[in-house]
């Protein structure tokens, strides 16, 4: 059976305040000045604890300072919320208890609230430990994971400088409470983003011959990359192209062919050398595709390279394994768990210094998984008990690592 240290489960209320307070109040973007104030509040006036806060976009810093000398091993929070409006359901936890957010077009859909609890607590409860413990615990709280990079921000801040190993966790609706899954090597994809303008002739709608027509551009630019990924990469290979934004003319002049219209979207992949190919093909498909259908069509393309594949080192996967064993059964423990085309801005500290990201269950025991809604979703609704398990990962990590010879 799943076992959780009594010290854990005694602080189970001073958690679910953390994380209420936090989702209740979501910051969007790449700074969250109010969050990191409310955090840095959990550790004021304590002996043995360093606090770091140099600028908003690079976050905080919380170093746990442990009775002698020895490794560094940082721990790392996301803070940021979504730009989404919350559910108003009545079946819903924020809403039953009356922690929803406070804002409209903000909210924590993907979890950063848990996992910002998480780290808070576990930094509360490990501290107690320090005088049993070597070395340093760092506590990295980042901003901005959701398309700033803040991760990044982190490490060119050498907020990693001399840290040994790195971890982090990222709350998940398809697995269970009580569940975790990890695996060695890419875990998270890389994930690109690209805009695509197309100027040319405007026209009348009744004389399309005298325009060149940038919306037929457009349209059929967008059906045909989906040809890249199935006939210009091998079906063995995983990979996905969205397109998740596109705009043209005006819709009080549906008699104008604009002379503008562009779209934009991403792609995700786990092998560098299919990054590359994409982006290739995308460049020689939209420019022909233009071509084709006028010679006044021109073309302007877009392209960042946003996150890496995020890598779990596979040592520090082989000691978690083992950690997490000694309090998570082997059927709740999935050591191979399948990697998702999502992407994850650690995936920056990884490429710094070893470590590993993990995925927590947070679907309550008594829902069905496949009805279940997943992140970035306004019903997105985690057991709050999932919390227990993220600080007891963390917390067996700490001491593992700190007790015992770093790996």
């Amino acid at each position: 059976m799943n076992k959780i240290d009594k010290d854990i489960v005694d602080y189970f209320e001073n958690i679910k305040m953390y994380r209420r307070h936090i989702h209740a109040n979501p910051e969007v973007g790449p700074e969250q000045p109010d969050t990191v104030k409310y955090v840095k509040e959990q550790f004021l006036n304590l002996e043995d604890i360093v606090i770091t806060h140099k600028e908003e976009k690079a976050g905080l810093v919380i170093d746990i300072l442990c009775a002698s000398n020895g490794p560094t091993i940082a721990f790392r929070a996301d803070m940021d919320a979504l730009n989404l409006s919350e559910t108003k359901s009545p079946n819903h936890l924020a809403n039953k208890e009356k922690f929803c957010s406070l804002f409209e077009n903000k909210m924590h859909a993907c979890g950063h609230d848990l996992h910002t609890a998480i780290l808070i607590s576990f930094g509360k409860i490990i501290y107690n430990y320090r005088n049993k413990l070597r070395g340093k615990i760092r506590l990295l709280f980042q901003p901005g994971e959701e398309g700033y990079a803040g991760a990044k921000q982190m490490v060119e801040a050498k907020y990693l400088k001399e840290v040994q190993n790195v971890f982090a966790l990222h709350c998940w609706p398809n697995l269970e409470v009580g569940q975790i899954g990890l695996k060695k090597g890419a875990f998270f994809a890389s994930v690109d983003h690209f805009l695509v303008k197309v100027s040319g002739i405007g026209g009348h709608g009744a004389s399309p011959e005298k325009a060149s027509d940038q919306i037929l551009a457009v349209s059929s630019m967008i059906s045909n990359l989906q040809s890249i990924l199935s006939r210009k990469i091998s079906g063995l290979d995983q990979r996905v192209l969205s397109i998740g934004y596109i705009n043209a003319g005006n819709k009080k002049s549906k008699g104008v062919l604009p002379s503008s219209a562009e779209f934009g979207g991403t792609f995700r992949t786990f092998d560098t050398n299919v990054q590359k190919k994409i982006k290739e093909e995308l460049e020689i498909i939209c420019k022909n595709t233009a071509k084709m259908i006028h010679n006044d069509c021109k073309v302007d393309i877009e392209y960042t390279n946003s996150y890496p594949q995020t890598i779990n080192d596979n040592t520090s996967v082989l000691k978690l394994e083992e950690i997490f064993s000694d309090f998570i059964d082997d059927e709740n423990l999935f050591l191979n768990y399948i990697p998702t085309l999502g992407a994850e801005d650690f995936s920056f500290m990884l490429k710094e210094v070893p470590g590993a990201l993990f995925l927590i269950g947070t679907n309550s025991t008594n829902h069905n998984i496949n009805k279940s809604v997943f992140l970035h979703n306004p019903t997105f609704d985690p057991d709050e008990k999932s919390m227990l398990f993220g600080i007891q990962s963390f917390k067996s990590i700490a001491l593992s690592l700190l007790n015992n010879k770093i790996i």
